[in-house]
């Protein structure tokens, strides 16, 4: 239950910043900004597995979806799904260091971009399409994924002390009786 009201609490930090008029300043300028919620969420979907990739996954698109202006339910449906597919390479890469946080951070943006574009290509004309992938794939992605890096660092860090479980002692009573 503390993992959950952290995470919830620290995805409404993401998003205050994601939202802030400074961080916009960030899409005027380039075109596009890193998606905090993203990176949040490969983390802790690398981290923890899929099943806590699809649960914090749905709470985070819900809670994004809340806050945006799109489709109501699509950022739930999207980061949901990739929190099962990066919670998938939680067992299959065992190196748990940067270089893996930035390919899993590019697989889950590389689903969050399909997922958006067959939603875009839905419910808006192709020419939004067009503009959506165009700053979503070429400036969206590389800042995104070179965020990624210290983001990474940073949870790493704090991950132990915030998102953990404590360690709860275990009695070792039941194998004194079979040692015996």
């Amino acid at each position: 239950m503390k993992r959950v009201i952290t995470v919830i609490i620290t995805t409404l930090i993401l998003l205050l910043i994601q939202s802030s008029p400074a961080y916009d300043l960030i899409r005027v300028a380039l075109g596009a900004k890193p998606d905090l919620l993203l990176i949040f969420l490969v983390f802790i979907s690398f981290r923890y597995g899929s099943f806590d990739g699809i649960i914090y996954g749905f709470i985070i698109g819900l809670l994004q979806d809340i806050v945006s202006s799109g489709t109501f339910g699509s950022y739930a449906i999207i980061f949901l799904n990739i929190g099962f597919f990066v919670g998938f390479f939680n067992t299959r890469i065992f190196i748990k260091q940067i270089a893996a946080g930035i390919f899993v951070t590019l697989v889950g943006y590389l689903i969050k971009i399909i997922a958006l574009f067959l939603v875009t290509s839905i419910y808006s004309d192709l020419s939004n399409v067009a503009v959506l992938i165009r700053a979503e794939l070429l400036v969206g992605l590389p800042l995104t994924v070179i965020l990624s890096s210290p983001a990474f660092i940073l949870f790493e860090k704090v991950a132990p002390i915030v998102y953990d479980k404590q360690g709860i002692h275990v009695d070792d009573s039941t194998t004194k009786e079979y040692s015996e």
